[in-house]
């Protein structure tokens, strides 16, 4: 199952090529980690149903848990081997329906069905629309810890090459000069690194508070 680590530097290709468009940008993240909602047929305890199909580009692990807090959310839910059975009443309204995850090759595939062959394909509709932000969500809030922990790291490198600088420096000694250069030099790429972090984290920012 692809991770999130390895997900994340196919996001900052995304990022550095985008023109600064926050929608565009997270359409691109979108289908970089979800398919299109389709139809399918799927098979549980010998009865076929018609159901919704999502697939996701995340750890198993990961969709599960947001999933089964999402669900919680909505109103009740109970697990049976492999479904999970979910109720949701709402300003007098209700909806059931049963959903199976399942994995084919490295993607996570969610199947959501009423049981009636998809008489509520709205509702249902909603329901996977609704997951796929809070897995954005989750997918951005990740990617910004990521960003936070390299600035945190730079940082820390950066301090201790000024903290390093040879006290005889003033003495222009060929060794200590050439250590000076290079630690000069080292302090450049690291305020420039830092800069690109800090507008990548702020850019990332808008992107997760633009998800509504």
């Amino acid at each position: 199952m692809i991770s999130i680590k390895k997900l994340i530097p196919i996001l900052i290709i995304i990022s550095n090529n985008a023109l600064g468009n926050i929608s565009k940008d997270n359409s691109q993240i979108s289908n970089l980690i979800f398919s299109n909602i389709k139809e399918k047929k799927i098979e549980i305890n010998e009865v076929t149903n018609l159901a919704l199909s999502l697939e996701i580009l995340l750890p198993k692990k990961i969709v599960q848990n947001e999933l089964e807090k999402f669900y919680n959310n909505l109103g009740k839910f109970k697990k049976e081997k492999k479904v999970i059975i979910c109720d949701i009443t709402s300003k007098g309204e209700s909806l059931s329906f049963f959903s199976k995850t399942e994995k084919n090759k490295k993607k996570v595939v969610i199947n959501i069905s009423d049981g009636k062959e998809l008489k509520n394909i709205i509702s249902l509709t909603n329901v996977l629309d609704s997951f796929k932000k809070i897995l954005m969500r989750r997918f951005l809030n990740d990617y910004i810890k990521k960003i936070e922990d390299s600035i945190s790291r730079i940082d820390k490198i950066q301090n201790r090459t000024i903290r390093k600088n040879p006290k005889k420096l003033e003495m222009n000694i060929g060794f200590f000069y050439n250590v000076y250069q290079k630690n000069e030099s080292k302090k450049i790429s690291l305020k420039s690194s830092l800069e690109s972090l800090y507008e990548e984290l702020d850019r990332v920012k808008i992107q997760y508070n633009s998800i509504n």
